[in-house]
């Protein structure tokens, strides 16, 4: 990755020789293609974050017991693996996703503030999930433009080196997410069992 940096930036120095008006031009360009690219992985990321039944591997479809009782009991367990198995590498994904639109679009950000504002943000619309999806659906879609439209306004948006820097501390990033993740994830595993729970009581009533 280093070796990819020294290369950009040796072309950067190079577009910096340039006349002024291809270096606008280069500038223009590059954070166009960034914002249209940002955009578009915003808005298919930001529906899957934000429901509640978030994985649909349906492993209930290979429970043939016939006595009720166990069938649920059976049932409940498949459940619960799938998010068990699974569900930690979507959580990895997404809390990584949201650290690095944080370490690419601020300023003035430890490393440790990002992680802690990444989990904050990745456990409040796993919360409000659970609560109300449309507004788990709002804030996973609104909070990254709104983070993107007041980047827009910062002096420095348009440094592409200090942008490139930021890609340098991307694997000391994703090496310090270890901790943190472990709460994101146990925030989950503990909002599905209670949902689990909640849905047996139900049918049960039923």
């Amino acid at each position: 990755m280093v070796i990819g940096l020294d290369f950009f930036r040796k072309e950067i120095l190079a577009i910096e020789s340039l006349p002024i008006i291809y270096q606008h031009i280069f500038t223009v360009a590059f954070f166009m293609v960034l914002i249209f690219v940002y955009s578009i992985f915003i808005w298919k990321v930001y529906r899957a974050i934000s429901r509640k039944d978030i994985i649909s591997l349906n492993l209930g479809q290979y429970n043939y017991l016939e006595h009720a009782v166990l069938k649920k009991i059976l049932a409940g367990i498949l459940y619960f693996i799938e998010y068990i198995i699974i569900l930690p590498f979507l959580i990895l994904f997404w809390y990584v996703l949201f650290a690095l639109v944080l370490l690419f679009f601020s300023e003035n950000l430890s490393l440790e503030q990002i992680l802690l504002l990444s989990a904050a943000v990745v456990g409040s619309i796993r919360l409000l999930a659970y609560y109300k999806q449309e507004i788990a659906m709002d804030v996973a879609k609104l909070l990254p433009f709104t983070i993107l439209a007041i980047i827009l306004l910062s002096p420095r948006f348009l440094d592409v080196g200090r942008f490139l820097d930021s890609i340098n501390q991307i694997p000391e990033l994703i090496l310090s997410v270890g901790s943190i993740l472990f709460f994101v994830v146990g925030l989950e595993i503990v909002l599905r069992f209670l949902d689990l729970l909640k849905r047996i009581l139900v049918d049960s009533d039923n």
